[in-house]
């Protein structure tokens, strides 16, 4: 396969702000300029016939290092961020639907190309589903807490590749959440029995605690589920107030310490390193988050973005590659957004060993880029 000389071109890209009077975002520049920013990576010699576009709820992918690879191989493909960037605490999925919908316009209208390919990467990959599936079924007319959205002139994508992608951040916290916590205001204050890192935890696990402590998982979630909605309805008559908070102790997931519960080839940890250090660390999974937020990205009760049932009405030709030694978006999940899509003919890649981020595994990008665009022409979405 011919290796391109590549460039990088910086994007401006105007989005539609909220107009409900809500500061979701403490940046004035970003209040006053609403702006998207974006890299389009071009090969030195491209079609305009595809481009692909990656983008996650919250990560900035302006550098992804799978950009430079895709336009290596000949594919234009730009990454570009929501406004929620810098801003995670705020993100409402609906939003960042807007915002990506503004990018596939923007790849189309102002640099012409005839298709729009979304790459969903980890995070990216929910997103992705959800803004498809409003794209070609719109159904959504407000978040989970009542604020309007508008989701209708979506333009559909031509394609939905999900690489080492999870089917939503409200499984994955549903999953990583530390039920041993009992005072959402002291997470030292905790339950011994539901303590996965006990120094006197026995390993494997057995079936009937972990059972349990999934329950304990969802019964903290719906504790947060309800403080949230009872700050909205406290707040009802004060316009666009919004409670921030603090969620303790969230890279808790069983499968992290013991790798006989979903097997697959990864080694025991989590994509932070240590997961006991990582547990109580400033930077864990949902650790700020504001009322509306955690009801549109972190509920597995109220969330709308959710990619088993998304991709139940996605037909756009779909592949799903699962990376087999994932330590964040386990070979299981790959399976079931797989099984989910309701594309006749997509298509499930396993990709034997390989990590979420591919550290010290120099040929991994590689096999990606070689495995997608083999899919992309066989799919007539490319040359």
């Amino acid at each position: 396969m011919r290796v391109e000389p590549v460039v990088d071109h910086f994007q401006r890209i105007p989005y539609r702000p909220a107009v409900d009077g809500k500061v979701e975002i403490h940046s004035g520049l970003s209040r006053h300029y609403p702006t998207l920013h974006g890299n389009l990576v071009l090969p030195e010699r491209y079609s305009a016939r595809t481009a692909v576009l990656m983008a996650h709820p919250a990560s900035n992918f302006l550098s992804h290092f799978l950009l430079r690879a895709f336009a290596s191989a000949g594919i234009p493909i730009m990454g570009m961020n929501t406004r929620y960037a810098a801003n995670e605490a705020a993100l409402l999925m609906e939003r960042a639907a807007e915002d990506l919908g503004a990018g596939v316009r923007w790849l189309r209208e102002t640099h012409g190309f005839e298709r729009v390919v979304l790459l969903g990467f980890s995070g990216g990959g929910p997103l992705m589903s959800f803004y498809q599936s409003q794209a070609e079924s719109p159904t959504i007319t407000t978040t989970p807490s009542g604020d309007p959205v508008d989701l209708g002139d979506l333009i559909p994508a031509d394609g939905l590749m999900l690489v080492g992608a999870h089917p939503g951040r409200a499984r994955v916290l549903r999953n990583w959440i530390d039920p041993a916590v009992v005072d959402e205001n002291d997470p030292y204050r905790t339950d011994p029995a539901l303590d996965l890192y006990a120094p006197d935890r026995e390993l494997p696990l057995a079936d009937e605690w972990v059972a349990e402590y999934r329950d304990a998982q969802l019964r903290r979630i719906r504790r947060i589920d309800a403080f949230a909605q009872d700050q909205l309805t406290r707040s009802a008559d004060r316009p666009g107030a919004d409670r921030a908070f603090v969620v303790h102790r969230t890279v808790a997931d069983p499968r992290f310490v013991d790798i006989t519960i979903d097997p697959s080839d990864r080694e025991p940890g989590s994509l932070y390193g240590d997961p006991e250090a990582a547990n109580w660390a400033a930077g864990g999974l949902a650790r700020f988050v504001t009322a509306r937020s955690w009801l549109s990205t972190w509920s597995e009760d109220h969330t709308n973005a959710a990619a088993p049932t998304d991709l139940g009405t996605v037909t756009t030709p779909t592949v799903v590659m699962a990376l087999c030694g994932d330590q964040a978006a386990f070979v299981s999940e790959s399976r079931e957004m797989f099984a989910a899509s309701a594309d006749p003919h997509g298509e499930l890649i396993e990709m034997p060993l390989l990590t979420h981020y591919l550290v010290d595994q120099p040929d991994g990008v590689a096999n990606i880029i070689d495995r997608l665009r083999s899919w992309l022409v066989r799919r007539r979405l490319t040359d």
